[in-house]
């Protein structure tokens, strides 16, 4: 605007361009696509994790590659498991995502989320549920 502090952004706007060039590139509905098999495939193996609360739909239903759970199991903190994650290389977001009324409703004070897009790969999905597991044994122990 007229009376806003500071130069416009031109770093932002050149790096928008540049971020829907490769988009439009690799082809959205092969984005969608990937995105989808990977959420899928994200879903599935983290069903193989013993004393998991997760939550939403199942990626059949329709939803973004992203999975929020809880430790049923064990009580585990969604940020003391998130810590545990890093410090294996792993980043998951722990925390109320902006959906505080939603934990509310579900009765939980927080959850973790693993989040995927397309430059996440199937092999990194493993390495997740690698080191998910590992952490949970050691904050349940």
């Amino acid at each position: 605007g007229r009376f806003e502090a500071g130069p416009p952004a031109i770093a932002e706007a050149i790096g928008l361009g540049a971020a829907c060039d490769y988009l439009t590139e690799i082809g959205m509905d092969k984005v969608q696509q990937y995105e989808h098999d990977l959420g899928e495939y994200l879903w599935k193996q983290m069903k193989t994790v013993e004393g998991l609360d997760m939550y939403g739909p199942p990626p059949s239903v329709g939803r973004a590659a992203l999975v929020s759970f809880n430790d049923k199991q064990g009580g585990s903190h969604a940020l003391d498991l998130s810590t545990f994650l890093d410090l294996d290389g792993v980043a998951v977001r722990s925390g109320h995502h902006c959906t505080q009324p939603l934990h509310r409703e579900l009765g939980v004070g927080s959850s973790a989320r693993a989040s995927l897009y397309i430059y996440n790969t199937f092999e990194e999905v493993d390495k997740f549920i690698e080191v998910l597991k590992s952490s949970l044994a050691m904050l349940r122990s």
